[in-house]
C-alpha cells in the first residue's frame, strides 16, 4: 500500500525521468558521432593553428636571414660568384657549393664573405673534408646588391653579359681546373 502510494505520488517523475533516459538512448549514437566530429573539428584546428605558427617562426627566420645578408653586403664581400662553365655568367650561392680561384684552382679561404647577383649570401667554412658554402642568408634589397656589385666594378646593369670583377667560380665537379 505504501508503495502503491509512493508510485501514485512520483508518477510523472517516474515517467519523466524513463522519458529522458529514453531520449538519451536514443539519442546517443547522434551525440558520440557529433563529439567524434567536434573531436576531429578540434585536431584540424589545431594542425592549422600549428601551420601558422610554423609560417610566422619561418617569416621571422627569413626576415632575420636578409638583415644577415644585408649587413654582409653593406660590409663587403669577398668576391661575386660567376658561373663554372660560363665566366660571363653568374653563379648562385648554395649550402654546400664549393668556391674556387680560376686562377689558381684553389678553394678561397675559409670564412669568406660569398655573394651572388640574387641577393644571396654565404660564408665560406670547412665541413671537415673541405671548404663549402654555409649560412645561407638571402636579401630582396635589389639596391644594395648593385651598391655591392658596384665596389667589385660590376655593372648589373649593363645587360652585356659581362660579369667584370667578379673573381670567384664555382666549383660544380669538386676537382681543380
Amino acid at each position: 500500500m505504501r508503495l502503491n502510494r509512493i508510485f501514485r505520488f512520483y508518477t510523472p517523475q517516474i515517467i519523466g525521468t524513463m522519458a529522458v533516459l529514453g531520449l538519451c538512448v536514443i539519442a546517443a549514437p547522434r551525440t558520440m558521432k557529433n563529439m567524434d566530429q567536434m573531436s576531429m573539428l578540434s585536431g584540424v584546428m589545431q594542425e592549422q593553428s600549428a601551420q601558422r605558427d610554423m609560417l610566422e617562426a619561418a617569416k621571422e627566420d627569413m626576415k632575420a636571414r636578409a638583415e644577415i645578408a644585408d649587413e654582409r653586403l653593406r660590409e663587403g664581400c669577398t668576391t661575386f660568384l660567376v658561373a663554372e662553365n660560363d665566366p660571363g655568367k653568374f653563379g648562385n650561392v648554395h649550402a654546400g657549393g664549393k668556391v674556387i680561384n680560376p686562377v689558381t684552382g684553389l678553394s678561397l679561404p675559409e670564412y669568406s664573405k660569398i655573394c651572388d647577383n640574387q641577393g644571396g649570401t654565404a660564408i665560406l667554412a670547412n665541413n671537415g673534408s673541405e671548404i663549402v658554402m654555409v649560412d645561407i642568408a638571402v636579401t630582396q634589397n635589389f639596391d644594395l646588391v648593385r651598391k655591392a656589385m658596384a665596389v667589385h666594378g660590376i655593372n648589373p646593369l649593363a645587360g652585356d653579359g659581362r660579369v667584370g670583377g667578379a673573381n670567384a667560380r664555382l666549383d660544380q665537379e669538386g676537382g681543380k681546373k
